[in-house]
């Protein structure tokens, strides 16, 4: 990108490079493990999508007051422990609702019982 006196200002940048397109893709992944739980709000009953970060932050909510690192990470890839300071979180808050729930009454088991 260049500077100085002869840089396009940033709205003409945003208005040549135009509007993104739209694109569809099929969200269906026949690789999924169906088997697995799934991970969704036991209060509001969203599911985090794969992009979706939690932050290592001690403050207001039902977990205890710990000494936090600010690693922001997807809780779910690693069971609620923060890979940053290996804070081993009890309780999740949901990124949709902003509820808190035990971590692992996220997991919810696919197969119905009957």
């Amino acid at each position: 990108m260049r500077s100085g006196p002869e840089a396009p200002p940033i709205e003409w940048q945003v208005k040549k490079a135009g509007a993104p397109e739209i694109v569809k893709t099929e969200t269906a992944d026949p690789t999924r493990d169906t088997s697995a739980p799934r991970i969704r709000c036991p209060k509001c009953r969203w599911q985090p999508e794969r992009s979706s970060a939690w932050l290592c932050w001690s403050g207001p909510g039902p977990e205890p007051p710990f000494e936090s690192c600010g690693t922001s990470w997807h809780t779910f890839d690693t069971g609620g422990r923060c890979p940053g300071c290996g804070h081993q979180w009890q309780w999740t808050t949901c990124l949709r609702c902003e509820e808190w729930s035990p971590h692992v009454d996220w997991y919810e088991d696919s197969v119905q019982e009957q």
